[in-house]
């Protein structure tokens, strides 16, 4: 019987293609799995300042309640103080009109007048220090009015995370009016809304930040500042400086220590 003839082609193996690809769609599966971990994260946060907010609002709704009481108080203070100094106004005269007794009325007239007069004196001895106590009220409730309708806003704390925490950021804060600089050798340069796009401070530290390998602008926008921030950040693509945004709730102060404590 014929032997059979070998095969004179050589064999392709596919195994290290194939590792290639699993490894690779390995790779690609961790990545995703990142991202989507990231993106959980930062939902995580959204909602804790949501929440946050909201719990800031009660307070200020329990605030007002609580400043429109002291109002009412001082309202029926400085009602019942203005009815003691008529009052004594009226006390005083009729003590004046005590020693003009006519002396052709009755003795029995009479000595009801003179009690009667007796009585009002000791009246007005009585209530004479009432109308500056009331006062005295009156001005602490103002002290405590005026602590409660400009109470010290709560401070918005910056805090890093997502993908920039590499950069070397300069913050600046943006309002309805115009910006602020909160930090780097430029600190608190203010410049109008109105004169972002023609202010030479403005531009140069644009130009500074730019130059800078990692080098990007924060743009720390308030509720009411949308468009202050439209017209700053098409400033700053103009000149190529890299820059981003974040929302700020709330009035209070900014606070950058967490961040500038994470950059270390």
């Amino acid at each position: 019987m014929a032997k059979k003839q070998k095969s004179e082609g050589e064999t392709v193996s596919l195994f290290p293609f194939l590792s290639i690809l699993a490894c690779v769609i390995g790779v690609l599966t961790l990545m995703i799995t990142a991202m989507a971990l990231s993106q959980m994260d930062n939902q995580d946060d959204k909602w804790k300042r949501f929440e946050e907010s909201e719990q800031q609002k009660e307070k200020i709704t329990e605030k007002q309640q609580e400043i429109d009481q002291v109002k009412e108080q001082i309202e029926d203070l400085s009602k019942l103080n203005r009815e003691l100094i008529l009052a004594l106004e009226e006390l005083k005269k009729i003590k004046q009109e005590k020693s003009k007794i006519p002396n052709e009325i009755s003795p029995k007239e009479k000595v009801k007048l003179l009690a009667e007069a007796n009585r009002l004196s000791k009246r007005i001895e009585e209530i004479k220090d009432d109308p500056m106590e009331l006062q005295k009220e009156i001005d602490k409730l103002k002290v405590e009015l005026n602590k409660r309708e400009n109470p010290v806003a709560a401070e918005v704390r910056i805090q890093p995370g997502g993908t920039g925490v590499d950069l070397n950021p300069t913050f600046i804060e943006c309002t309805k009016n115009g910006i602020m600089v909160l930090d780097g050798p430029a600190k608190d340069l203010r410049v109008r809304r109105d004169d972002l796009t023609k202010s030479l401070p403005f531009v140069e530290l644009l130009d500074k930040i730019g130059a800078q390998k990692k080098g990007t602008v924060i743009f720390l926008v308030r509720q009411d500042a949308v468009y202050t921030y439209n017209i700053a950040s098409s400033v700053s693509r103009s000149r190529f400086c890299p820059n981003g945004k974040l929302p700020v709730e709330g009035n209070g102060k900014i606070d950058l220590s967490k961040f500038k404590n994470s950059a270390g």
